[in-house]
């Protein structure tokens, strides 16, 4: 039999094995896993990984009304996904923002308006509910009907931090219809009145933003988002874990059986405090929450991932745009991700190559609803990335295709790095050069 494209030779690394074998696919779908398939057109993927795409389910393309500053990112769905696609994502989830008072269905179809006939890669919304108003969750049930059973739910930031009643009440109306509610847990309150102190101290700037953002502080949201879930009851994913204290509250709600997962960022998991101290423009743009940690707490967060406390790993990719004097919080992540995991991960011995399939593209599809992403398998989208472990790629902005020009990663070098992307069966990044369609990327309904 022959197939449209056959992907022959790789080592194809899934969540649980890896074995050398030959990817078949069929229109839009694999196929077939197996020996000597023949195809109308071959790859040779001798001496590389055949993988998943992989899944980020956390990035902020351009939205000016994304907390803290009114300062656009960098990069449009264009751009974003392109980058994405550079870097073997196949799929995205950014998010709808409806300020309060705005119906969600209204801020969704604008959101889905600034992908359309923009994206280059599949991509899908989290709806983030900023309105306390209780009269606001009988939208609810509409939004799921659109393919969007996410809700993200902060406690932090003004203008989209919630009170802990409200928060709850989301849950509840989430859980109710299966969905997911998603956290950004911090103490806001502790972190303020720290800021102040520190601030009549004269201590401000990067350097001083993780004395403000304490571990514990941390842990105390978490775990109390963690209770919030439990008595809802929902499903709860923990965004961007930075600290072991807090990764130790979801191992033991996980151990207790609550249905709780846990987030780290790429940047979480490769940098550390010591660059906020450094001073200019890339400290500030550093300058993230929760904060980058010290060395041992990022050697802990690999640690809690390798143990499964902590199950996806996300880029959380919100680069803003320089101004003139300074550069806003964001960290420029979407290209990189399954790059560095590889490298400061797989390549280390911190985890297997399994597990690296794992957090950054099998578990991902599971936990975000996306049914036939994240796996190599027959009747799944043929989503799959060439992956040459001994690539070296030094993360500069000559290298990396965000619209940012900087790289929050400058000065490292990346030994492993995608060579092909191929998504829903196209070849979309071969040879150093991206050969797919603007715009070609499509809005995935996501479900439970």
């Amino acid at each position: 039999m022959s197939y449209d494209l056959v992907v022959r030779g790789g080592l194809v690394v899934g969540s649980e094995q890896a074995a050398v074998a030959d990817v078949a696919v069929s229109g839009e779908r694999i196929a077939a896993i197996g020996r000597d398939l023949r195809g109308a057109v071959e790859l040779d993927a001798r001496g590389l990984y055949v993988i998943p795409g992989a899944i980020d389910g956390h990035v902020h393309l351009n939205d000016p009304t994304f907390p803290p500053y009114a300062t656009p990112t960098a990069d449009s769905f264009a751009t974003g996904t392109r980058a994405a696609a550079f870097g073997g994502v196949t799929t995205v989830v950014d998010f709808a923002q409806p300020e309060a008072g705005r119906s969600l269905l209204d801020g969704l179809d604008a959101r889905l308006a600034d992908a359309e006939g923009e994206a280059v890669v599949d991509y899908g919304l989290h709806l983030n509910l900023r309105d306390p108003d209780p009269a606001r969750l009988a939208e609810v049930p509409a939004v799921f009907d659109r393919g969007v059973p996410s809700f993200k739910l902060y406690m932090a930031y003004e203008g989209y931090r919630l009170p802990d009643a409200a928060i709850f009440r989301a849950m509840t109306a989430v859980g109710a219809h299966g969905g997911l509610a998603v956290v950004h847990a911090e103490n806001d309150d502790v972190i303020g009145e720290l800021r102040r102190r520190l601030a009549a101290e004269g201590k401000t700037g990067p350097e001083w933003l993780a004395a403000a953002c304490p571990p514990a502080a941390e842990a105390e949201a978490v775990q109390r988002a963690i209770v919030l879930a439990r008595l809802a009851p929902a499903p709860l994913l923990v965004f961007h874990l930075s600290c072991a204290e807090a990764a130790a509250e979801v191992m033991q709600a996980k151990e207790r059986g609550q249905d709780v997962s846990g987030e780290v960022t790429s940047h979480g998991l490769v940098l550390e405090h010591s660059a906020l101290h450094e001073g200019g423009l890339r400290a500030e743009s550093l300058a993230v929450r929760p904060p980058l940690r010290d060395a041992a707490q990022r050697d802990a967060l690999w640690a809690a991932l390798a143990a499964r406390a902590i199950d996806i790993v996300s880029s959380d990719h919100c680069p803003r745009v320089p101004l003139e004097d300074s550069h806003p919080a964001g960290v420029s992540g979407i290209e990189t991700r399954l790059a560095l995991v590889h490298a400061f991960g797989a390549a280390t011995g911190r985890i297997g190559l399994p597990r690296w399939v794992d957090v950054c593209c099998t578990r991902p599809a599971r936990i975000f609803g996306l049914h036939r992403k994240g796996r190599l398998q027959p009747g799944c989208d043929a989503d799959i990335v060439l992956f040459d472990p001994n690539r070296e790629v030094a993360l500069s902005p000559g290298t990396l295709h965000s619209a940012i020009p900087f790289s929050s990663y400058e000065g490292i070098t990346a030994r492993g790095f995608p060579v092909t992307t191929i998504s829903r069966g196209e070849v979309i990044v071969a040879g150093g050069d991206f050969v797919g369609a603007p715009g070609r990327g499509r809005f995935v309904e996501r479900g439970y």
